[in-house]
């Protein structure tokens, strides 16, 4: 098993192996766009969410990020998002970790938030490499997805407004 690169994951399915390309770049896009989803749907029913439970200082660069996407969507002919959609990476963790959010809304599905922020410590620490180009060996590889998958695990069991399917959420993880 040490000589398979960590992009390819061995996937066994009825007496058949094949291998299935799980990058950690589309591990990492499916742990933002979820996060992302789920850090939305918790706040958004906050009456002036996005300036009462984002920090000033992500929210001015998500702002001005949504600005230069917009006039360049005119030049490319392309869509522009939600201005929620131009966070950058390391502000969903301070969001969450944010005080009153943690207690409010965060609390309890992450419960202990030392736990919470390292993991995204590491996980946004690996992200770079990889978004980067840089890479991950296989056990940085493993540690991303492991990491992922914990957060993940814990926003599906805890949010009934997402469907929890274990088997998916490996798969989506690479670690299956």
């Amino acid at each position: 098993m040490d000589n398979i690169n960590p992009g390819i994951i061995l996937l066994t399915s009825k007496n058949k192996t094949h291998a299935a390309l799980t990058t950690d770049s589309k591990v990492l896009d499916y742990f933002e766009e979820t996060t992302r989803e789920f850090v939305v749907r918790k706040l958004s029913g906050t009456k002036n969410w996005w300036k009462a439970c984002i920090p000033q200082e992500i929210r001015n660069h998500a702002d001005k990020r949504h600005e230069d996407a917009k006039k360049m969507s005119d030049v490319l002919n392309k869509p522009t998002y939600e201005v929620w959609h131009y966070i950058n990476f390391d502000g969903y963790g301070r969001i969450i970790a944010k005080k009153d959010n943690w207690k409010s809304y965060f609390e309890s599905v992450f419960i202990d938030k030392q736990v919470f922020e390292h993991k995204m410590r590491i996980i946004l620490s690996l992200r770079n490499d990889v978004k980067h180009g840089r890479g991950l060996d296989h056990i940085n590889s493993l540690r991303l997805r492991i990491h992922c998958y914990d957060i993940l695990s814990q926003i599906y069991e805890k949010d009934s407004g997402l469907q929890y399917d274990r088997d998916s959420l490996i798969a989506n993880t690479g670690l299956d």
